[in-house]
């Protein structure tokens, strides 16, 4: 079930919100301090998953607030609902995590609406396991449960160094073990502060990119085999070729499967 926590300092608005989603399966809480709202989130016995905020909290600061419970809970899911209709007050919500910016006065109908759209997400969400023994996997699951549950696609992207010929594994895993290392700060440079980069074994290196859509996949993939084939030459490194592939997520790839290993299988078939 998804738990529901409403900070609002005028509680007719915490009513109404309530009244439009008892017959929703959801618990709901209600707020109208940040002291009030803080005690809450460190009460073991509840999970918030959901922090419906209006930023005008009379004299204490909505944004600050919104910071702070993020901090408490980094998967918290926050919608504001405020009538601060300013752009400024708009992107800041955005910089503290906000993925729903709703003005009030509201209809009922359509913020009941957008509010089911967000308890199933999270719903969803809840299916994709936390943990996995491979940290790598980890990082993958904790990525695409964020998408999930906050409703955007990401695309996540293997690139593989390989070679038509050996001279001895033994070497040629030193060798590609060097080139990856040189590789990585390339790669990163192209990279934002959400964005990912994990080694992935001695020859490979993925990266998670989030907010990316399905529609930039074969522009992103053409950029980074570019980007690689590039480095490959200007360093005349010899017998050395690259295999990338982007999949797009939660669209092409149900969440619950592994990605990693449908991206491999994908990267063996042009190796062959």
């Amino acid at each position: 079930m998804t738990n529901i926590m409403i900070v609002d300092v005028n509680t007719t608005t915490s009513y109404r919100i309530k009244k439009l989603l008892e017959s929703v399966p959801v618990e709901v809480h209600t707020t109208s301090t940040v002291h009030e709202t803080i005690n809450r989130m460190n009460n073991p016995q509840i999970n918030i998953d959901i922090a419906i905020v209006d930023v005008k909290l009379g004299s204490e600061d909505g944004f600050d607030l919104i910071s702070r419970i993020k901090e408490m809970n980094p998967n918290l899911l926050i919608i504001i609902i405020t009538g601060l209709n300013t752009r400024k007050s708009f992107v800041q919500g955005i910089k503290v995590g906000a993925v729903d910016y709703i003005l009030k006065p509201y209809d009922d109908d359509y913020l009941k609406f957008k509010l089911l759209n967000h308890i199933s997400a999270v719903e969803n969400s809840k299916s994709i396991p936390d943990y996995s023994p491979k940290q790598v996997d980890n990082v993958i699951y904790s990525a695409v449960k964020k998408a999930v549950r906050e409703g955007y696609e990401m695309l996540m992207g293997l690139i593989i160094i390989y070679h038509k010929k050996f001279d001895g594994n033994e070497g040629v895993n030193i060798k590609d073990m060097a080139i990856l290392r040189t590789l990585n700060a390339h790669i990163e440079e192209t990279l934002s502060a959400e964005d990912q980069m994990i080694n992935q074994s001695s020859n490979g290196i993925l990266i998670i990119l989030p907010k990316r859509t399905d529609q930039l996949k074969d522009t992103i993939s053409n950029y980074y085999l570019k980007l690689c084939e590039e480095f490959i030459r200007s360093r005349q490194i010899e017998d050395t070729y690259i295999a990338l592939e982007f999949i797009s997520l939660p669209n092409e790839v149900n969440p619950n499967q592994n990605a990693l290993s449908v991206l491999a299988q994908k990267i063996e078939k042009k190796m062959l």
